[in-house]
């Protein structure tokens, strides 16, 4: 997914009801993710590598993954049935590739919705930044 591809770019929405997924943005060896057991956890260039604690996903829980590749910089957001996370990331790369993977045989996810928002939501002055 690139800034130039026919899926929405301004404020992309992923939406999805999970039982025991994993979430994340790839770039190639550089990611950022939403783990089931609660943690949010990046590897980027530049802040490195980390996790932060975040409340345990839950079966029915939905998770929306909102990347905004029209900002300056551009910015990635999760959001946990309509909440935002605590922490989100600025200056990801024009070009993205957004995965799923599945830790557990009975798991399983659900995409509801990948569309386009008429404007991103705003990143909330309490956030905390990591830099790609």
């Amino acid at each position: 997914m690139d800034s130039s591809s026919p899926i929405p770019k301004i404020g992309e929405g992923l939406g999805w009801n999970i039982e025991s997924p994993f979430f994340s943005l790839l770039i190639f060896s550089d990611s950022v993710g939403l783990a089931r057991f609660g943690s949010f956890w990046f590897n980027t260039p530049s802040s490195g590598s980390g996790q932060y604690y975040h409340s345990e996903l839950k079966e029915g829980d939905c998770v929306r993954m909102e990347v905004d590749l029209d900002s300056t910089p551009r910015t990635l957001q999760f959001f946990v049935n309509g909440e935002a996370v605590q922490w989100y990331v600025s200056g990801i790369p024009s070009s993205v590739r957004i995965g799923f993977s599945v830790a557990y045989l009975t798991a399983y996810f659900r995409i509801d919705n990948i569309s386009r928002l008429t404007r991103p939501t705003p990143i909330s002055d309490g956030m905390y930044e990591v830099m790609w």
